[in-house]
């Protein structure tokens, strides 16, 4: 399998597009309303909110054709390091590496520390290899529609009961749902938040549920082995 380069171009232009645009949006003031809510103080988690919502909504969309077979030779797919997942978490790398300038002067806005700027990156980064490897190894085809209903029930929906059930004075404390989404994780970067670990905690988490499905890819069925061949149209 090799690179399709104009789509990994396309790639890391939605993905640079996507990050300017929030921060433009939410710090110029150029909507019609005003977003109160991000400032230079908040300019740090409004990148890291961003960049969870590309590797968790958007790259999903990118991944199907982000590698193409080699002509003339016989493509090969497998599961786990050194196969598909390893060249797509690659392209993790490259995002992340592209973002860095930009990372770098919102943490000088924010005036963040580094711990906090290494626990953001590496919760998007956990979080992107997860969706990575789920996808991948598990067939996207016919994992991504329960994947987006699994991270609207996360992101959102545990997010929403859990404000309904403070909002109920009679209702029992659901704030633990809330734990479950990673913008619920990211918000806690934010200066005075109670629960700073909570990034750190959600990037561990999803490694490990990264690893273990790299690990058991050779027995899941979807991750392995598919032969094609691809006949050489010269004599």
């Amino acid at each position: 399998m090799r690179l399709n380069v104009p789509r990994a171009v396309a790639l890391c232009l939605a993905w640079v597009g996507l990050i300017c645009g929030v921060l433009v949006v939410s710090i110029q003031g150029i909507l019609p309303f005003r977003l109160g809510a991000v400032g230079p103080d908040a300019v740090f988690l409004a990148l890291v909110e961003a960049e969870i919502f590309f590797v968790t909504v958007v790259w999903p969309f990118f991944m199907p054709r982000m590698l193409i077979p080699k002509a003339g030779i016989e493509a090969v797919r497998t599961a786990g390091p050194g196969g598909e997942p390893h060249l797509m978490i690659l392209q993790v790398g490259v995002l992340l590496v592209v973002a860095l300038p930009l990372a770098l002067v919102s943490q000088n806005l924010s005036e963040i520390s580094a711990g906090q700027f290494f626990r953001g990156h590496l919760q998007v980064a956990a979080l992107a290899v997860f969706v990575t490897v789920l996808l991948d190894v598990l067939g996207g085809a016919r994992t991504r529609p329960w994947y987006f209903l699994g991270f609207f029930t996360v992101s959102a929906l545990f997010p929403f009961l859990e404000f309904l059930a403070s909002e109920s004075g009679g209702s029992p404390k659901l704030g633990f749902l809330a734990a479950f989404s990673p913008f619920w994780g990211a918000a806690q970067l934010q200066a005075g938040a109670p629960l700073g670990w909570a990034p750190g905690v959600q990037a561990a988490i999803f490694g490990v549920l990264a690893v273990g499905l790299l690990a058991a890819a050779p027995f899941l069925g979807a991750g392995a082995v598919s032969r094609s061949k691809i006949q050489d149209p010269r004599p």
